[in-house]
């Protein structure tokens, strides 16, 4: 009587290892927004939102004083943090290995292991596309999808982590403090029409005390390409490799230009995101850095189908701390 030559829960407990292992690919070979923003990802150890206290408000206890018994010292409370929230999201990603498939495979460890891991291959693309395309969605549409950039991004008037843009009022330069430069009416891709935005979010980084790390833009191809026609005799627009992040890119006025598809844009609106990586994080619990949820299942059989499955768990959101250092152009025409 002919017997098995392998184990299939031990097989699936292999893989269960080798997905582990290949979740660091999930943000090393994707696209550059995904992947700046997974560099700074934030462990949070649970809780029942994802809450950010906003230190915006600065002191008004101080002052100039005499020094004489004649000063009277403002000694008020005045609340300085104001919490912004978002909810936690949930996430999974599952595959299946049914009674056919393994009929259809040879009855071997090795072609056993190949068809397994094969479907983990697929599961971890797939996974990885998601994220790179939910970065840049809403929750408006779907309350349980992430709070992509369409929601940090969104226009004045409506409310972003549970605060409007009126709730913590306007800073030194009369800027709203939680809101970013939205650009609605330029629509030339050129450095004429990008430069202003982009010194002025340097200047307000520079206040913050960074300088340096303005960061990056993002755009689809289309809008870079345009860029790149319109100033090719300008020698101070170089061609760039940021090798840590590994994708290439155009250096503006310090500041890499990075092409990616999933960015928003069609017909005579296409996007670009100038973004200050210190603000714009994203914070997990489960399914990230080798920590796994307890509902993690591999190698299990469904007890009403001739079905294997093995199944992980994410949780975690994105979350702009600090809108008013990014900016976004939403009229940019490359055709134009």
């Amino acid at each position: 009587m002919a017997t098995h030559t392998y184990d299939l829960n031990e097989i699936f407990a292999t893989t269960t290892k080798f997905i582990d292992d290949e979740m660091p690919t999930i943000f090393t070979n994707t696209t550059p927004l995904y992947k700046e923003i997974m560099k700074k990802k934030v462990y949070v150890d649970g809780g029942n939102r994802l809450t950010v206290p906003l230190n915006f408000n600065p002191t008004e206890t101080m002052g100039y004083i005499t020094g004489t018994s004649a000063d009277l010292l403002n000694v008020n409370t005045q609340q300085n943090i104001i919490p912004a929230e978002l909810d936690w999201k949930y996430f999974y990603s599952n595959f299946s290995v049914t009674l056919q498939d393994l009929n259809a495979t040879a009855d071997s460890k090795r072609a056993v292991v190949d068809l397994v891991v094969a479907k983990a291959e697929n599961t971890i693309a797939a996974v990885r596309e998601f994220w790179a395309k939910s970065f840049y969605g809403s929750a408006n549409d779907n309350p349980l999808a992430i709070n992509g950039m369409a929601d940090i991004f969104a226009a004045s008037g409506t409310a972003y982590a549970g605060l409007l843009d009126t709730d913590l009022g306007v800073d030194e330069v009369g800027d709203k403090k939680w809101l970013p430069q939205i650009d609605t009416t330029t629509t030339t891709v050129s450095y004429a029409g990008i430069e202003p935005m982009l010194t002025k979010l340097k200047t307000k980084a520079s206040l913050k005390g960074n300088a340096a790390k303005l960061g990056y833009m993002v755009s689809k191809a289309a809008v870079l390409s345009a860029f790149k026609a319109a100033q090719q005799t300008q020698q101070r627009f170089l061609p760039a490799k940021d090798l840590e992040v590994g994708f290439d890119g155009l250096n503006v006025d310090g500041v890499i230009w990075y092409a990616d598809e999933f960015c928003q844009g069609s017909g005579s609106a296409y996007y670009l995101y100038i973004i200050n990586p210190d603000s714009i994080k994203f914070f997990h619990k489960y399914g990230f850095d080798g920590k796994n949820s307890p509902n993690d299942v591999s190698g299990l059989r469904l007890p009403n189908q001739p079905v294997m499955i093995h199944q992980k768990f994410y949780t975690g959101n994105l979350f702009c701390v600090d809108r008013r250092v990014n900016g976004v152009f939403k009229a940019l025409n490359p055709n134009a």
